[in-house]
């Protein structure tokens, strides 16, 4: 009886706090292609909403080697950006990005991810983009608490091109802070355990 309530709990304790901070992956491969509205959620995570920083062009699409299958693109070539907001604490964050086409950008220009909490911005990290306009690069923060996160290309073009360049991201993973109550869970069940090995060696 004793070894029952023991694996229960571990299951509890273990599966409820695992689950909680298990790596989240938004691939779109679930979703429907199409233009999407500002703050649209991925069938892949309601965590997360996603909207573009200036008009409403967000398209779920097959960018072909600019991506892997269905991939978020941010258009039209202006200098728009897009926004993550999540209705939790994040941790983490890492995405794949494409499309940085050698003929809407420079040598040295980069893709930039900027992280928030509250509006303030807490960490930036960059890249420098290849520019072979293949999903083949990526991009990731780590080490601090957010709730919000910017993606975009740092562009330098000149004339006659006009600015900015199509964002396109895929497979973006993150971790996010463990509910309390499954926190609380956890702590109970390795409590549990505790207790009843102690009873055990009485």
């Amino acid at each position: 009886m004793k070894k029952l309530i023991t694996i229960c709990v571990l299951f509890i304790c273990f599966g409820l706090t695992g689950s909680a901070q298990a790596t989240i992956t938004i691939d779109f491969e679930n979703d429907p292609t199409g233009l999407k509205p500002n703050g649209w959620i991925s069938a892949d995570s309601p965590l997360v909403s996603f909207t573009d920083s200036l008009g409403a062009d967000l398209i779920v699409g097959n960018y072909g080697v600019s991506s892997h299958g269905n991939a978020l693109g941010v258009y039209w070539d202006d200098p728009s950006y897009m926004i993550m907001n999540f209705s939790v604490i994040a941790t983490t964050l890492d995405l794949e990005f494409g499309n940085d086409d050698p003929g809407w950008s420079n040598p040295g220009d980069m893709a930039i991810l900027s992280v928030f909490l509250g509006g303030t911005q807490v960490g930036q990290t960059s890249v420098v983009m290849n520019r072979d306009d293949i999903m083949n690069q990526s991009i990731s923060i780590s080490g601090v608490n957010f709730d919000q996160a910017t993606f975009f290309y740092n562009v330098s073009r000149t004339p006659p091109n006009p600015p900015g360049l199509i964002e396109v991201v895929d497979n973006i993973k993150f971790n996010v802070i463990p509910a309390p109550g499954a926190i609380l869970l956890g702590s109970i069940g390795a409590g549990l355990v505790g207790w009843l090995r102690r009873r055990r060696t009485i």
